[in-house]
């Protein structure tokens, strides 16, 4: 195969390598520039891993106040009557910081004498209520009568 001259005007078919490689090159020195910048990190003290079972010990100056479906006001498994449940509540909450108080109330029992026990406390001490979900009665559920 022979090349010949052509004609001034006609189109030439080789392709142009030099842009390409400058192109290439370029690249090439913009990675090498910012891969060791992506390499840094931050130290971070990472701690220990603990593998227990145990849960997290609980807190042993919580208030719970409960009330069950025949009226008993229970403070931290203790009963006691109506007059006494409130002021035992206003003695326990008086010296505390914080005055949260975790609220359980048995399934069965109607939507009017839950609120009524918790504006009791609310007015008695307990600024905030926290609301246990573990239902008393676990065989009843909300309105339902106990069998």
């Amino acid at each position: 195969m022979s090349m010949t001259g052509g004609k001034m005007g006609d189109m030439k078919s080789d392709i142009n390598i030099t842009p390409l490689v400058d192109v290439v090159l370029v690249l090439l020195i913009i990675f090498m520039v910012v891969t060791p910048l992506l390499q840094r990190g931050y130290e971070t003290k990472v701690p220990p891993k603990v593998t227990s079972n145990q849960p997290p010990p609980t807190n042993v100056d919580q208030i719970v106040v409960r009330l069950t479906e025949d009226g008993g006001m229970f403070i931290n498994k203790e009963q006691f009557p109506e007059r006494e449940f409130l002021r035992k509540l206003e003695d326990v909450t008086k010296g505390r910081e914080s005055k949260v108080v975790f609220f359980a109330a048995d399934g069965s029992l109607s939507y009017d004498k839950v609120a009524r026990f918790m504006d009791m406390c609310n007015d008695h001490g307990a600024k905030n209520l926290g609301i246990v979900l573990e239902d008393i009665n676990p065989m009843a559920t909300a309105g339902e009568a106990p069998k």
